[in-house]
């Protein structure tokens, strides 16, 4: 019997499918080059990898180059890509982290989202999963619901919102950082790192991000957007009183952006031996400490008490400590690093709080806690002055546990959500000008709620382990509301 080989089997022009043995993926937006369509063999069940059996370009209609890193902080320079939905999307592949992310698979008459990832020096290109999963595009079980979409990325502990959807997410499994779209589920850039990225500080001026670490580490961890490049620098600091010197090593508990990219920090000291000799030491081991992009201190470090967040803000000059229950705090000469205590703050504010944000304009805080800002269970969350907390002339009222809350870029809006409602408040009134039912699935539970950079959409990030297998972004488009202008 003898075979005579045919054509290579078409690509599929219609949909992305999947038989269990062929992946087909047309129709794919590769910025920068155009259209393109290609045919995929599942060649390791177990590790799930597949190898490339067929491409083609089949449009140059995709002319913008692809976008990342500090590219994806100017707003006016792009536009929002399409939203996906569940029916149809549109696959996309990245030339700068070769990732190919098809939203929408049939397999099995079921629809499956999918992430496929290049893997380097490959012949012929072999990719593997980076994930397989349900299509998402909102809480798919919720009768009622005004978010826009969601996103199950890869397993992230924060994130940076960037411009039009795009955001800066961890990846806990693979050890890197990922820009991802959360409207289209593109991908921009990854960034090999060495370990696990846990809370970001975004220095906007320099175009980096500063990162804590799981587990915590003792050095100061600096991705340049700019390069694409990691630096890490340990942190150590000799401290003397009295003739006598002792060197202090610090791992980060907390980091907030100071002046001229400088860090503040919450830092713990591992060994917690008691040097004497008048030589500052904490049997807590939490430390304040102030230092350079390089980790090179600019004052002596501080013993503390027990804090558990640090802000800054720049407009005012006011560095915010807040422990489990209390907030202090200090004025900040950025002149002389001086840091002065703020007499009749250090004040109980609510007890398990979530989330802090302060105004674009400096003079107020909104602290999320779970029973309010006050004593008892009044749901609120107390128009704080930054000196003086309860000198207030209203509060933000919402009907349950406040979880989050974030002012928009003009201060004459605070969005705020208890997890069942997303609120959005007039700032001077606090009226409530707006409020959404979230309709979110009985497990799901928000973390935090952000703006996005350009103004236009609200991230929310939702609760995970840190080594869950992914974390889920919902987002909704900003309301269209007007609060009343600042005094």
């Amino acid at each position: 019997m003898e075979f005579t080989p045919g054509a290579a089997p078409a690509v599929a022009n219609d949909v992305a499918r999947f038989d269990g043995y062929t992946l087909e993926v047309p129709n794919i937006e590769v910025p920068g080059t155009g259209e393109a369509a290609v045919q995929l063999r599942l060649v390791d069940v177990n590790e799930l990898r597949f190898q490339l059996t067929a491409a083609e370009i089949t449009g140059t209609g995709v002319g913008a180059p692809p976008l990342s890193g500090i590219e994806l902080f100017n707003c006016s320079a792009f536009t929002a890509p399409t939203a996906v939905t569940v029916a149809a999307g549109t696959s996309t592949y990245s030339v700068n982290s070769e990732i190919l992310d098809i939203p929408s698979v049939n397999f099995d008459d079921e629809q499956v989202a999918l992430r496929l990832e290049h893997i380097e020096g490959t012949d012929p290109w072999m990719f593997e999963t980076l994930s397989i999963g349900e299509v998402q595009a909102g809480p798919s079980q919720a009768t009622i619901s005004a978010l826009g979409g969601g996103l199950i990325v890869e397993p992230s502990q924060d994130f940076v919102p960037l411009c039009h959807g795009w955001v800066l997410i961890g990846d806990s499994i693979r050890n890197r950082v990922v820009e991802r779209n959360l409207i289209s589920g593109e991908t921009g850039n990854t960034y090999a790192f060495n370990t696990v990225p846990d809370q970001f500080t975004l220095d906007d001026a320099n175009g980096a991000v500063y990162m804590t670490v799981h587990p915590e580490t003792e050095r100061l961890y600096r991705l340049d957007l700019n390069t694409g490049a990691f630096t890490s620098n340990r942190i150590e600091q000799v401290l003397s009183a009295g003739g006598f010197d002792h060197t202090y090593n610090w791992s980060l508990r907390d980091i907030a952006l100071g002046e001229a990219g400088n860090v503040f920090a919450i830092m713990y000291d591992n060994i917690q031996i008691d040097p004497e000799n008048a030589i500052p030491y904490t049997e807590t081991g939490l430390w304040l400490g102030l230092m350079d992009p390089s980790a090179n201190f600019l004052t002596d470090s501080l013993p503390l008490e027990s804090p558990i967040r640090i802000e800054y803000d720049p407009v005012l000059d006011h560095v915010f400590l807040a422990t489990e229950s209390n907030l202090a705090t200090f004025n900040f000469n950025p002149l002389t690093n001086v840091m002065d205590f703020v007499p009749g703050t250090d004040l109980a504010v609510g007890n398990g709080c979530t989330d802090f944000s302060v105004s674009p304009d400096g003079t107020r805080l909104a602290y999320s806690c779970p029973n309010g800002n006050r004593n008892g269970t009044n749901f609120s969350i107390v128009d704080m002055d930054p000196e003086a907390y309860f000198d207030a002339d209203g509060e933000w009222f919402l009907g349950s546990s406040p979880v989050s809350a974030a002012f928009d870029s003009t201060g004459t809006l605070l969005i705020a959500t208890d997890n069942d409602k997303l609120y959005v408040f007039d700032v001077v009134t606090h009226l409530i000008l707006e409020d959404f039912e979230l309709g979110l699935l009985e497990e799901e539970k928000i973390r935090k709620i952000r703006v996005s950079r350009d103004g236009d959409l609200l991230l929310l990030f939702l609760e995970n382990e840190t080594h869950a297998e992914n974390s889920k972004f919902y987002w909704m488009p900003m309301p269209d509301v007007q609060g009343t202008p600042l005094p």
